[in-house]
């Protein structure tokens, strides 16, 4: 699947799964949980080819919040080593995808402050944001750059 087709899937499953799977009463009388359907690559290499920027860096720490879809996204400082793929800063802010679907781990933030990282980022109007939840963060291969398998679980 190309580029172009991918992210038109991506945006067609995060409008079209964006969904209340259960309420409970609140303020308002109700609360829904937002859920996402999240695309599967089969490889870290699949990543890179629909990255629009693969880079080795550290995530340094949180700088904000911003919205994802019905979402909000926690944004991080990252210092980049290297761009493996693309180019721009030597530090860059980045979106952490929220997992969403009562999901509350962040990839980004368990990266902070740690060793480097390889992140497969798309570039948006708002900013650099990973690639998917769970597959936008993976320590680096053998030789500093991008593992030829993803982590086991």
């Amino acid at each position: 699947m190309n580029r172009r087709m991918l992210r038109l899937a991506a945006v067609a499953l995060a409008f079209g799964a964006v969904w209340p799977t259960g309420c409970a009463p609140g303020e308002s009388g109700t609360e829904a949980e937002a859920c996402i359907s999240w695309i599967y690559l089969e490889t870290p290499a699949d990543a890179v080819e629909q990255s629009d920027a693969v880079v080795r860096a550290r995530v340094i720490d949180e700088a904000g919040t911003r919205p994802y879809e019905v979402l909000t996204s926690t944004t991080f400082t990252v210092e980049v080593d290297e761009w493996i793929k693309g180019s721009g800063e030597s530090e860059i802010v980045v979106a952490s995808l929220p997992r969403s679907c009562g999901d509350t781990g962040d990839s980004m933030a368990d990266a902070a402050g740690g060793e480097p990282v390889v992140l497969f980022l798309r570039s948006t109007p708002e900013g650099w944001e990973t690639l998917t939840p769970f597959q936008g963060v993976v320590e680096p291969g053998p030789d500093d750059d991008v593992p030829e398998e993803w982590p086991e679980p």
